[in-house]
């Protein structure tokens, strides 16, 4: 059995948590979607379904982080940094098909909702998964002159305002939510100054 097979339930598994949860999605329709035998699953995942999403949220965090890190990079300005991510995101639901291509770029809050009372070990892991994403926008933050303390403060608040953006996104498949998110940032970022 090759890495290839590995990365494919990977894969899988990760596109079906992102868009039906940890609970609506079962092992059967990973392997069926995955093309894998069954014994491939348990092979690379001998913990099972919990495992499969630990690592999927692993993913997902390096993943995304890495988008973020690049919008973050490409422009000095923490404001234009975050418009463009912000604005990247949004073109996303632009689209009236081919969404789900696109999950790799999303944050993951129907699993990470439905973790957080049912299981203790998923919900430590995209805890940490949004820490280090708030990590990536405080380092930025501080770089244009913010104080340790608003730092904290707006790390924490754009990555909780994006992530509900995207949820009500994809519950009224357009991205309204994101673009007035755009519009706030300026003025919440120049208010913390």
């Amino acid at each position: 059995m090759s890495n290839q097979t590995k990365d494919k339930i990977l894969e899988t598994a990760t596109r079906l948590f992102y868009f039906q949860g940890f609970h609506g999605t079962g092992l059967n329709q990973i392997i069926k979607e995955s093309g894998s035998p069954k014994g491939s699953l348990y092979h690379y995942f001998p913990e099972g379904k919990e495992q499969l999403a630990e690592e999927a949220i692993v993913l997902s965090k390096r993943r995304i982080g890495a988008v973020i890190q690049h919008y973050m990079n490409e422009f000095e300005d923490v404001g234009a940094a975050l418009n463009a991510h912000i604005l990247a995101m949004a073109d996303l639901f632009d689209l009236d098909n081919g969404l789900e291509d696109s999950y790799t770029m999303m944050p993951f809050g129907l699993l990470a909702a439905e973790s957080a009372f049912m299981n203790e070990r998923l919900r430590k892991v995209c805890g940490d998964t949004y820490k280090y994403w708030e990590s990536i926008y405080y380092t930025k933050l501080i770089a244009n002159g913010f104080s340790d303390e608003a730092a904290v403060t707006l790390s924490k608040a754009v990555s909780a305002m994006i992530e509900g953006a995207v949820t009500l996104s994809l519950s009224q498949r357009s991205n309204e939510s994101l673009l007035n998110i755009s519009k706030v940032i300026p003025a919440l970022l120049a208010q913390n100054k």
